[in-house]
């Protein structure tokens, strides 16, 4: 038989394949799976999902992907699309990692995990996440979290290495970078009860359960500045205690301020002098 006639026919084979895997593929099974296995895992967090189907590569599609908090039930992070699939060059070495893409707030994700230990999803783990135009004010959590609206636009990256279970015990860095924010204040501030900002630039590193805010930088027609610090995490994140401090301009005042943060994410304390 010619060479070109096995090609034919393996080619055949493969589309044949293909097409039954995608319409033979067992979504409500799969779907069932991922979600009893995320919730069994982590009893904090409830988990739902539209619907599930292969896509090609080799890929998990999930749509309509829901994770909410057992303590904040009302409020939940929304992803439209979720893709997951294996980096088969890894996998080919013994290693397991996933990468994932997500479209989420009229944004991108992409992000990968990759464990440390051969063919096991148990023990040491690097994150990497890429976020792209993430439109927070579309988000419910983080609205019922800060108990505040709060709109903007949000890029930047995050690295984490440690364990699945001991998120607060990683060690990491990341960087951001918001723009056209605005924040509603629960109580007025130098006239003002919405700070809006055209930039915030932030770094930071993540070690012994202490966020180092290496350095933040914001800028605007209300108010420009920087920030740096600690931020002292919580297993409730929302009550992460703060330690900053910095020097901001308020233009429509013609003055400046030695800053000093203190309280929680949830209710910051700011004093100037």
């Amino acid at each position: 038989m010619k060479t070109k006639q096995w090609i034919s026919y393996i080619l055949y084979g493969s589309l044949v394949t293909a097409v039954f895997l995608y319409y033979l593929f067992p979504s409500e099974t799969v779907k069932n799976y991922i979600v009893s296995t995320v919730t069994d895992n982590n009893p904090g967090i409830n988990l739902s999902i539209g619907t599930t189907r292969i896509g090609f590569p080799p890929a998990i599609r999930c749509e309509n992907l829901a994770v909410s908090f057992k303590d904040k039930k009302n409020s939940a992070l929304k992803a439209d699309v979720v893709k997951v699939r294996p980096a088969l060059m890894n996998l080919l070495a013994g290693r397991l990692s996933l990468l994932l893409y997500a479209n989420v707030y009229e944004g991108n994700v992409d992000a990968s995990v990759s464990f440390e230990n051969r063919m096991s999803t148990e023990g040491p783990m690097e994150v990497i996440i890429g976020l792209d135009n993430i439109n927070i004010g579309k988000c419910s959590y983080l609205r019922d979290a800060s108990d505040r609206q709060i709109d903007g636009k949000l890029k930047g990256f995050l690295r984490l290495n440690g364990e699945h279970d001991k998120i607060m015990n990683s060690t990491g860095n990341a960087e951001f970078i918001l723009v056209d924010l605005s924040i509603r204040l629960l109580k007025n501030m130098f006239g003002f009860d919405t700070l809006t900002f055209d930039r915030i630039e932030i770094s930071m590193s993540l070690k012994n359960r202490i966020l180092k805010m290496n350095e933040i930088n914001f800028a605007g027609k209300q108010v420009n500045g920087t920030l740096k610090g600690n931020i002292f995490l919580q297993r409730n994140v929302t009550q992460s205690r703060l330690a900053l401090r910095g020097d901001i301009e308020i233009p429509a005042l013609n003055r400046k301020f030695s800053t000093f943060l203190t309280g929680t994410l949830a209710n910051p304390i700011p004093r100037f002098m």
